[in-house]
């Protein structure tokens, strides 16, 4: 090719280049930034747990025969009950560390994975000093027997159709803590004894009232009433939305389900790169932003870095930072006077309300608006 000269790579030539990367190479990536990152650094904890909120989200998938029997169809409806078709979803199980804003477990899974049993593959990895938290859809009696079998330290937030000690703590309507006994429900005992579970468990129930009026009950395995107060455990389990804002990120700021190809390896290919560089990012960024903090004015509000800009540098920047030899001073002091550009302010104060999306609302957004790979 003669210098100067502009040239491009065909269709083809990525696809059959494509073929020659796993997608194990970004796992054993992200595997080994974490290892250095919890090694290195003295992490953020609270009363010494680290603090890991546990959730599931649904991927939408591009259409394929391939994905389909990797990851199963979910048929479309609308409120006439008549289907509109099936589309393709992978469940993404994610342990989110929410004080250091970091993915420490994924696993990307069938469309109609029950996320509990996800969850319990994840099980022999936490140790007694990581707290879990969950929210309602994760208080079943076996879930806790097994948390509590295992030295699991939990909190889990209660529906109110539950056991009778949870309703009655839901009926109180004051901020108050107690210990609970919970039976195993009878539907449930062929399964508890299969799985060598107690026929009964002791939980600790801590009942607050939110600012809204609404009753909110946790359910959690730390028995010690002096290790945290009500408004600990309240403060505790408003950290879950970590999580949530996680998800928003890789599929919002990150483009997740914005699928670069069609076959099985391509999706898991795209999933765990973008865990990576979400992982990667906040590892780059932390004593940056500390930084800013650091130097700013008391009287004015936390700032953090603007992740419109970190992730587009190191995107632009991602060969350089993994294959340059030049230097690596240099080189992080270049990428450090971008990080802090435009930085943005934190308002905790801030709530956001969720708006329920149905399921043609969603369709219609990933294949109109997103311009996914279908």
């Amino acid at each position: 090719m003669e210098e100067g000269k502009a040239f491009s790579i065909t269709a083809g030539a990525f696809t059959r280049a494509r073929k020659k990367l796993k997608h194990t190479a970004y796992v054993e990536l992200n595997e080994d930034i974490l290892e250095i990152y919890y090694k290195d650094n003295d992490i953020k904890r609270l009363q010494g747990y680290r603090i890991l909120a546990i959730d599931g989200s649904k991927i939408t998938l591009p259409k394929n025969n391939a994905i389909k029997k990797e990851f199963g169809t979910k048929p479309i409806g609308n409120h006439t009950g008549k289907p509109l078709g099936e589309y393709s979803r992978a469940t993404y199980q994610a342990c989110y560390d929410v004080l250091n804003h970091v993915a420490v477990y994924s696993i990307l899974g069938h469309g109609s994975a029950y996320e509990v049993d996800l969850t319990e593959k994840m099980l022999p990895s936490f140790n007694t000093n990581d707290l879990l938290i969950f929210d309602r859809g994760y208080a079943s009696y076996l879930f806790m027997a097994n948390l509590i079998k295992q030295k699991k330290a939990f909190i889990i937030r209660c529906p109110q159709s539950s056991f009778l000690a949870i309703k009655e703590a839901f009926s109180s309507g004051e901020n108050t803590s107690k210990h609970a006994y919970i039976p195993m429900p009878a539907k449930q005992r062929k399964k508890a004894k299969e799985l060598g579970l107690p026929d009964e468990i002791t939980i600790k129930l801590v009942t607050v009232v939110l600012p809204s009026g609404e009753i909110e009950v946790l359910a959690t395995s730390l028995l010690d009433s002096n290790e945290f107060s009500n408004e600990d455990f309240k403060y505790l389990y408003s950290l879950r939305w970590g999580v949530e804002t996680f998800f928003s990120k890789i599929k919002g700021r990150l483009g997740l389900e914005n699928f670069t190809g069609k076959t099985v390896e391509s999706i898991y290919q795209d999933f765990w790169s973008t865990i990576f560089i979400s992982n990667l990012e906040t590892i780059m960024t932390e004593d940056i932003e500390e930084s800013l903090n650091t130097h700013k004015p008391k009287k004015n509000k936390p700032l953090k870095i603007n992740k419109a800009v970190s992730f587009n540098v190191i995107k632009k920047m991602a060969f350089e930072i993994f294959l340059s030899e030049s230097d690596k001073e240099q080189m992080f002091d270049k990428l450090t006077k971008l990080f802090v550009m435009n930085p943005v302010t934190i308002r905790k104060d801030r709530q956001g309300l969720r708006k329920k999306t149905s399921d043609t609302q969603s369709l219609n957004f990933q294949k109109r608006v997103r311009k996914h790979v279908f």
